[in-house]
This record gives C-alpha cells, structure tokens and sequence, in this order.
C-alpha cells in the first residue's frame, strides 16, 4: 500500500461497509454466497481500507448493485430515495416476493401517528427492505456475481490511449501518482490493475472512473491535454455531499404527510418488489 490512502478508496471502503451492514444487512456468508469473496478478504475492504484488484471491486459493485464510480463517491447512505431504490433492485433481482405480509406489518406501524414525514415513511420502507431481503436469503435465495474480465482489457485500451495521445513519460506520470515506472509498465502489459491504481489514473487524467473502465469512453483529448500539462501530483481530495442533496434531505424531513399520503407512498414502493 502507498504511503497514504486515497480519498476516493477510502470512500469506497466505507460505502461498501455501509453497502453490506446497513443498506442490506448482509453477513460475511452472504457475500461470499453472492462473489465468492471469503470472510478474512471482505473484512480487509470494507473495514480496513485495503485496495482489490478491479475485477473484484467490480463484483462488490455489482452486488451493491450499483457501480464502482458511485462506490468511489460520497457518502452512499444520505439520500434515502437511491438507497431504497438500491434495496429494491436487490430484492427484484432475487426474483421479487408477495408483499402482503410486509404491506400489513407497515400499515400496523403507521397506524400508531397522526402524520409522518417523508423521510420517516422512508426509513420505515428501509427497514421493511431489509427485513425482505433477509427473508429472501433464509429462504436461500442468491445469485453468482460472475468475473468481470472485459474491463482489465477496457483499462489496457484506455490508459494506453490516453498515454499515447498526451505522449507523457512514465517518470512524470509515476512520480505525480506515487506509481514505479515497472508497475506502469505491467498495466500497460495487461496487468490486472487494483482500484487505488485506477483512481490515481483517472484522477492524474481528469477523467472518471467509468471512463477508465468503459468500452467506449469518449474521452475529451483536448480537455485531457490541458489537464496535465502542469499538473506534478493528483488532487486526493474527499468526496464531498453536495448542496444540492444537503437541501433535498432536510425537505424529506419537514414534509410532513397525511394517513392517505403515507399510505399511497408506501404502497408506491412495496409494489416495486410485489411478485403479481
């Protein structure tokens, strides 16, 4: 490991932590279950900030179902709205479940308020999510999450683009991302690269993860040329939660919703999930 940790790894350590235990209250088993990742392995990513080769964060993504970029980001537990929908595409990939019981076992609960807000009625739906997707896997439901080997290919293609094109030596590059001239070489050889090397790379390039990894990056060579003709070191800074989400959480929290309100928003989402 480098000599300090990279913002954007750090985040994802901490998303995927929040992935696992909170979000889907998965145990060490059922993620072996879904990936194939042992115990000791998960608890070195999600606790202890270790950095996995691309593949296999690529797999904890698609577990998440979500992507590695969105894992790499800000704090994936704030908006309540993508969190339920995270839970939902978790329980319908699993083939969805009747709902009746859940939908009783809600409504009881809600009967006890006047009124509720928004994000009350949401946090009510979260446990429910939960609830259903540990019924789910009880019941021994789970999927294979499958190697993703077209993107180390993608990330050969890509970094060799992007290097051929800005025509920077490895000297410059390795000492602006903390990378040996030897460890750049193998990447560009086809080297399976490990996440803190991909957001290094994307970071120095000015372009998003995504665009690493991706089939068909569109890269703004322009823009990319400019980005590096002074640059000497990446950014390493944190992923940040934006004003925009600030704003949007507390309006989940004051928006307060009658009986019929509360009612119709639960069975919007219950019925994401309902096998018909």
């Amino acid at each position: 490991m480098d000599t300090y940790l990279l913002e954007q790894q750090l985040a994802f350590s901490k998303n995927i932590e929040s992935c696992r235990e909170v979000i889907f209250g998965l145990r060490y088993i059922d993620v072996t279950n879904y990936t194939g990742l042992a115990e000791s392995t998960m608890i070195s990513y999600d606790t202890k900030a270790v950095s996995p080769y691309i593949t296999v964060a690529k797999k904890i993504a698609d577990m998440c179902c979500t992507n590695i970029e969105r894992l790499c980001g800000d704090e994936i537990y704030f908006d309540m709205e993508k969190v339920l929908s995270l839970q939902v595409a978790f329980i319908r990939r699993l083939g969805g479940i009747v709902i009746q019981p859940y939908k009783e076992k809600i409504l009881a609960e809600i009967d006890k308020y006047l009124s509720l807000s928004k994000y009350e009625v949401y946090k009510l739906l979260f446990r429910i999510f939960r609830e259903i997707i540990s019924d789910l896997h009880r019941s021994g439901k789970y999927i294979r999450i499958e190697k993703d080997e077209q993107i180390i290919e993608n990330f050969t293609k890509n970094f060799h683009d992007l290097h051929a094109f800005t025509k920077i030596n490895y000297r410059k590059l390795g000492k602006a991302i903390d990378m040996s001239i030897g460890n750049l070489t193998r990447l560009a050889q086809g080297n399976e690269p490990m996440l803190s090397a991909v957001i290094k790379l994307a970071d120095f390039f000015g372009v998003s993860i995504t665009q690493v990894l991706s089939d068909n990056p569109n890269f703004d060579y322009e823009k990319i040329q400019k980005e590096i003709e002074d640059k000497t070191t990446i950014a390493n800074i944190g992923p940040t939660i934006s004003d925009k989400k600030i704003q949007k959480d507390r309006k989940l929290k004051i928006e307060l919703l009658d009986k019929e309100q509360v009612k119709k928003l639960i069975m919007r989402w219950l019925n994401k999930v309902n096998i018909i």
